[in-house]
């Protein structure tokens, strides 16, 4: 049978109001009490009910996770798959439920958030994704709701986390120039979004820094499509390029896809890098050089953050901004360029 309130008050010798304080965190009671309760607790098996602590706090335990793409877009991007563990983690932990809401397409995005902050069905909420031009960030803030953008907002009053996504795209960039890279493409990520923008901001800087101009650009959307697309565009109309970075590893792989159907072995003809480090980038043939960001961790510590504002265990400070940081992990889909191996004559 399971154990109560009343169950765990007798045990500890104490009031079920005293055990009460003690699992909602209320400083009300001296550490001694807050101890034979919690052990208490523990030797019974005590699980408190989260519904009935919602109610007692007028909160409903639940967090919005909004992504402003389909599901088919996001169920087919193994970069969500990874987020989401992140953000699992602390929701169970935590004893929180997670509202995931996706959208059948673009223009229900402001239904979405009108559901959410009307109806006050989540207590705060995670946005993934928002594109720079979005109206509905001043809607969460205009709701008074706690809120939290992964990805970078340039707002000065807006609490979000990110990585260096500048940095990671100018390493990316760095790798192929030191290998001897001079005539390198870029297939871009959907600039709506500032990751995108930030990431060719870098990739330009380090080709800049080396005298260079960059070769093509295709603009993407961080698709496998997109990159199939790309590479094929990048390819057919500039066959002198030696190699092409990509915003995401799906266009990696779908330009190492590509490149391959046109006849290009990878990296002996082309060399290609991405910016993600999914799990497949582990895993393809050949393995995937990318730019690796810790999108579990994203997940992990934004979730941290909206409970943390939910439950006033901290105060930050307004438009408080967290960037982590990405790092180049080299594989097998980059090398020297096929002129510096063999002589220009023999390509």
């Amino acid at each position: 049978m399971r154990a109560t309130i009343s169950d765990v008050a007798r045990r500890a010798n104490v009031s079920t109001a005293t055990v009460s304080y003690v699992l909602n965190g209320s400083q009300r009671v001296s550490e001694e009490t807050r101890a034979r309760v919690l052990q208490a607790a523990k030797e019974l098996g005590y699980q408190p009910n989260a519904l009935a602590r919602g109610l007692v706090k007028n909160q409903t335990r639940n967090i919005g996770l909004v992504i402003p793409r389909t599901a088919e877009y996001v169920f087919s991007d193994p970069y969500f798959a990874e987020l989401l563990k992140g953000i699992c983690t602390v929701i169970a932990r935590e004893d929180y439920f997670l509202v995931l809401s996706l959208l059948t397409g673009v223009e229900d995005f402001g239904r979405v958030m009108t559901g959410l902050i009307n109806q006050r069905r989540v207590d705060g909420v995670i946005m993934v994704c928002t594109a720079r031009d979005s109206e509905e960030v001043a809607r969460l803030q205009t709701a008074n709701i706690p809120f939290t953008l992964i990805g970078t907002c340039y707002l000065p009053e807006v609490t979000s986390i990110d990585v260096d996504n500048e940095h990671g795209a100018y390493l990316a960039a760095r790798h192929l120039l030191d290998l001897g890279h001079r005539r390198i493409a870029y297939i871009a990520g959907d600039m709506r979004y500032e990751n995108a923008v930030q990431r060719y901001k870098g990739f330009q800087r380090a080709l800049t820094e080396a005298g260079c101009q960059v070769a093509d650009v295709y603009p993407g959307d961080f698709t496998q499509a997109a990159g199939v697309a790309g590479a094929r565009h990048v390819l057919q109309n500039n066959p002198e390029v030696t190699a092409i970075a990509c915003a995401s590893d799906l266009m990696a792989h779908g330009a190492m896809s590509a490149a391959r159907d046109l006849g290009y072995s990878i990296p002996h003809d082309l060399s290609i890098v991405g910016f993600d480090d999914i799990p497949l980038s582990q895993e393809s043939e050949p393995k995937l050089t990318t730019v690796r960001q810790p999108i579990a961790r994203l997940g992990f510590l934004a979730t941290e953050r909206i409970i943390a504002m939910i439950e006033d265990r901290e105060d930050p400070a307004e438009g408080d901004k967290q960037v982590l940081q990405t790092e180049l992990v080299v594989r097998c889909s980059t090398a020297r360029p096929r002129e510096l191996k063999t002589g220009r004559d023999n390509w």
